[in-house]
């Protein structure tokens, strides 16, 4: 193949590839693990999750079923409940053993990169605005009041649900937790992380009643500036879009 013809993407899908016998060397530096959990000490106003049912909802196997991305919401409000039962479902803390609090997703590692944040536009109990789940403290922490699903919508190339939908979860990777251990590898293992809680993220909402919609397109320095993460060591990956269906 004419490496000159390639595309950033596949230079980058051969130079990562695991080779008998070219392995990366050499141990991790324990000392220098970056911390797994994010926490806005001197956010707005804290929300804690409310108690997770984990008895009712629909049958997993019909959830899985009937699983669709709905992209068409009405303008009722989502409640705190349901809010809490869908961040669960995808950050929520289930055990811990040694150095690792196992969450309710898989990640490589258990090195959990994605960060949560959230435009709530219309969830019940509390104020329109700008969101980051304190994994760590169970808590939703309010970080800037205000409607910000016309610019979210303008950052994802014009989709008008993002500014219709009840609530946008934004998952962002704080790269070097992965990259400590994996190296030039970690970017593959950061995107398999972010679509097993877009995935979860589905299912739950599903087995709430709720509509939901993951989306990978939009203006990636636009929704960095929203949300206030710098791009680089922290990046914007994937957005999932939840209201009530029309």
């Amino acid at each position: 193949m004419n490496r000159g013809k390639e595309g950033v993407g596949d230079v980058y899908q051969q130079e990562t590839k695991y080779r008998r016998g070219a392995m990366p060397g050499g141990g991790l530096n324990w000392a220098q693990q970056p911390s797994p959990y994010k926490e806005y000490l001197h956010s707005k106003k804290q929300y804690p999750l409310r108690p997770v049912d984990q008895e009712g909802g629909r049958p997993l196997w019909e959830t899985m079923g009937t699983r669709r991305s709905i992209r068409d919401y009405s303008s009722q409000f989502i409640t705190f409940s349901e809010l809490s039962q869908l961040t669960w479902a995808t950050q929520g803390i289930t055990s811990g053993a040694c150095r690792f609090d196992f969450r309710i997703v898989p990640s490589a590692g258990a090195l959990y990169p994605i960060e949560t944040y959230l435009v709530a536009n219309r969830v019940e109990e509390i104020s329109p605005g700008l969101y980051h789940y304190n994994v760590k403290e169970t808590e939703w922490s309010l970080l800037k009041e205000g409607h910000w699903g016309p610019e979210l919508s303008r950052a994802g190339l014009g989709q008008e649900m993002l500014e219709e939908a009840a609530c946008v979860f934004i998952w962002t990777a704080i790269i070097e937790r992965s990259k400590w251990k994996y190296r030039e590898r970690a970017y593959r293992y950061i995107y398999l992380d972010a679509g097993h809680i877009g995935q979860n993220l589905y299912l739950a909402a599903t087995s709430l009643g709720l509509g939901c919609c993951t989306v990978g397109a939009f203006f990636d320095q636009e929704v960095d500036q929203i949300i206030g993460v710098d791009g680089k060591n922290e990046i914007t990956i994937y957005l999932g879009a939840i209201g009530r269906p029309q």
